[in-house]
């Protein structure tokens, strides 16, 4: 059964391939669109504006683990590698255990930002942005 409702957080996801993307502490998708501006005389001193080209991300914050992710997890050196081979992969924005009926978000998307980071006593954490190359599509599980 889909999940229905206010949706925790901690139940959404992102995965690379098959992959999880490992000790994530958040995730987020954006979608946006250009504006085409069809102003004229007609318009009656409104702007009037037309949809244009399309484009979405998939960005998600984690917890740096130094040594090697296990087989089913993605971390920072596992990004990293895709970054400098600019290697395009299959992103999944999520649910950490899909129900028939839930939506997944997915699409062909390059790394574009990858950042390392932390304080004095601190635990170190990892950024990733995952910018859309083509569609997204948004399919229901079954």
């Amino acid at each position: 059964m889909a999940h229905t409702g206010l949706i925790n957080g901690t139940d959404l996801i992102v995965k690379i391939g098959t992959d999880t993307v490992a000790y994530a502490t958040s995730c987020s998708l954006e979608l946006s669109a250009d504006e085409i501006d069809q102003t004229s005389k007609d318009s009656g001193g409104w702007k009037d504006i037309a949809s244009g080209l399309r484009s979405w991300n998939i960005s998600c914050d984690a917890l740096y683990v130094n040594n090697a992710a296990a087989a089913t997890t993605e971390g920072f050196p596992e990004l990293t590698t895709a970054l400098i081979a600019r290697t395009a992969v299959t992103v999944h924005f999520t649910f950490v255990t899909p129900a028939t009926g839930d939506y997944v978000y997915e699409g062909s998307a390059i790394l574009s930002s990858l950042s390392l980071s932390t304080g004095v006593e601190d635990q170190a954490t990892y950024s990733a942005t995952f910018n859309g190359t083509g569609a997204l599509t948004q399919n229901l599980t079954s």
